[in-house]
């Protein structure tokens, strides 16, 4: 499973005190040699990290949080159980935590202090100094292998894959049993669209930990890209065997199955996905994955009424909510209901500036919307209005030029104006500069070929977009609309 969400920068244990603890002989012989140390004045709250730890490791959040909480219980002063406890708990709540560890590091030493930082760094959006923590700590201690997987995460999200895997595969030779690294290089093979040496890397993630649910998940969705649907579903199900509670898996065999044509047995998938998970956000997400099915089944309707009792949902907060409106933007602009969509891009960019969110969360809103407003500008033929939606998203990437969702925010933006103006060449150009993810700026890239007759151009492509089947909803929708030609 990949939760790129959140950046699982594990910690090995060595110390329960209040100073840095001995470490064995072969990391003791320069100050650039230690290892993190993990400061607790408890070594039962230690046990209950340590757990949490490989729980995280192998992305049973829920688990884990309940390991960092009773750390925290036995310790409440247990800064790094803190920061963890953050890693594991989504939207703001989590950002909370990791401030207040943040906060309470100053004193601790410097490799664990740099980790709790990059962490925290890394969910609000500020990603240079995530990197240059995570940089910083790989120089303190190049022995230590939690270093090199937190930074080939960061990495990895960087979407530069080639340094990302040099630093994933540090970590494994460092240490052998680094899970998370090892599953982590297989999505760096993924997101370049090598299916072959992902299915590799999580076969070897497989033989790591064969009693753990995650691996054969990780499988699965390598197996799922490949196009392999009968071999995902089984490892999606072994997955299962080995954690009933796992729910992701149920949703691994849901889009097994829906991109085999069984759009029943992916629904039913989907509710028995719902049904295992236990927190609200993952349970919204099963909501919203439905309304992506509903959409790809061209039922618009129902779609639209999944995303109205998902903004109805019991105890669901502003945060939970945010980006309900841009997915609803997008169903309506794909049934070419443009105008509609305008009004709720218009509620979503006014959550996005009401300060009632973190600022990395306001900002990824705020692009999303954007990138929702200039797509409906672009099917209206409203260059005027266009222009003015691609400056804003412009003026993100220019002071953003290290945050690759920005950039390529900023070419889909580009494109699409150029298409309003009739300008195909230089439309083509700036989508093929978008991310090999950003299955909506691929999308376009499809469309815009195809306004201009350019038949090798729509081939070439769809066969981009097509040659790797995504576990994301938006993918489901995309893929829906190009499986059969002429049909964008």
């Amino acid at each position: 499973m990949n939760k790129s969400v959140f950046v699982l920068a594990a910690v090995l244990l060595s110390a329960c005190s209040s100073q840095p603890a001995p470490t064995p002989a072969s990391q003791t012989s320069s100050a650039t040699s230690a290892t993190i140390t993990v400061t607790s004045k408890s070594p039962e709250a230690i046990a209950h990290f340590q757990k949490g730890e490989t729980l995280l490791q192998n992305l049973r959040t829920v688990e884990a949080a309940g390991e960092f909480a009773r750390a925290l219980q036995i310790d409440p002063d247990f800064v790094l159980a803190r920061a963890y406890l953050g890693q594991a708990t989504p939207g703001p709540e989590g950002l909370k935590e990791l401030e207040s560890a943040t906060s309470a590091a100053a004193s601790l030493p410097e490799p664990e202090r740099l980790l709790i930082e990059g962490t925290a760094a890394n969910r609000r959006g500020d990603l240079d100094a995530a990197r240059t923590a995570y940089t910083r700590l790989t120089e303190l201690t190049p022995s230590d292998w939690r270093g090199h997987y937190a930074l080939g995460q960061r990495l990895l999200s960087d979407q530069k894959y080639a340094e990302a895997a040099q630093s994933l595969k540090k970590a494994t030779e460092l240490n052998a049993a680094s899970s998370g690294a090892q599953n982590m290089l297989g999505y760096a093979a993924l997101r370049q669209g090598d299916t072959a040496a992902a299915i590799a890397a999580f076969e070897q993630y497989v033989s790591t930990l064969p009693q753990e649910p995650n691996p054969q998940d990780s499988l699965g969705e390598a197996l799922l890209a490949a196009g392999r649907f009968k071999e995902a579903e089984a490892a999606f199900q072994k997955a299962l065997e080995l954690s009933p509670q796992f729910w992701v898996a149920h949703q691994g065999i849901a889009y097994a199955r829906l991109y085999a044509g069984d759009w029943k047995g992916g629904r039913e998938a989907l509710i028995k996905a719902k049904e295992t998970a236990t927190r609200l956000a993952d349970t919204l997400s099963v909501d919203d994955e439905m309304a992506a099915v509903d959409a790809a089944s061209r039922n618009t309707t129902a779609a639209l009424k999944q995303l109205d009792a998902i903004e109805k949902t019991a105890g669901a907060q502003i945060a939970d909510l945010a980006f309900v409106p841009v997915r609803r933007a997008l169903i309506l602009i794909d049934a070419r209901r443009g105008r509609e969509a305008l009004a709720p891009i218009a509620v979503a960019l006014k959550t996005a500036d009401s300060g009632q969110l973190p600022e990395g969360f306001s900002r990824n809103l705020r692009r999303e919307a954007l990138r929702m407003r200039i797509l409906v500008e672009a099917q209206l033929a409203d260059a005027a209005a266009a222009e003015k939606t691609a400056a804003a998203l412009d003026q993100e990437a220019t002071s953003r030029q290290d945050d690759p969702d920005a950039q390529t925010a900023m070419h889909y933006a580009k494109g699409l104006l150029a298409s309003t103006r009739g300008e195909a060449a230089d439309a083509k150009a700036h989508f093929d500069r978008c991310s090999v993810e950003d299955d909506v700026c691929k999308w376009q890239a499809v469309i815009a070929a195809e306004k201009a007759g350019d038949k090798p151009g729509v081939s070439a492509a769809r066969e981009q977009l097509l040659k790797i089947y995504r576990r994301d909803p938006v993918h489901l929708i995309v893929r829906s609309r190009l499986a059969t030609p002429g049909t964008t």
